[in-house]
């Protein structure tokens, strides 16, 4: 009786993946699911631009919200990055993106950037 190599690899494959579970340690993925991207809507969350995205799913830009507001959230959340980067980061997604809205109230010459809706 013989069996097909491929049927033996992939038998092994899920037996060492389900010991890997049992044992508490991350199995390691193949090459197809690794190139998957992390975040759940599949959009980069790394950089000033990325923390700013996650600082929209979480709702925190809800309301209109000064840079200096924004880069205070961001540096809650661990990422720590100069007011340049950030406020380029919040024009792209104002502009090219147009995920996020800005506009300046009447006197101020502060941007103020809230959710689009």
């Amino acid at each position: 009786m013989k069996k097909d190599p491929q049927k033996i690899v992939e038998q092994i494959n899920l037996l060492v993946a389900e010991l890997a579970a049992l044992a508490g340690v991350p199995s390691s993925k193949p090459a197809t699911q690794a190139a998957k991207p992390s975040s759940k809507k599949g959009r980069d969350t790394s950089g000033a631009t990325g923390g700013i995205r996650l600082l929209i799913d979480e709702g925190k830009l809800d309301s209109p919200k000064q840079l200096p507001e924004i880069i205070e959230f961001l540096k809650q959340e661990g990422r720590h990055y100069s007011s340049q980067t950030v406020s380029m980061g919040l024009l792209n997604l104002a502009t090219k993106e147009r995920v996020l809205t800005r506009f300046r109230d009447k006197g101020e010459k502060s941007w103020k950037y809230a959710i689009r809706r």
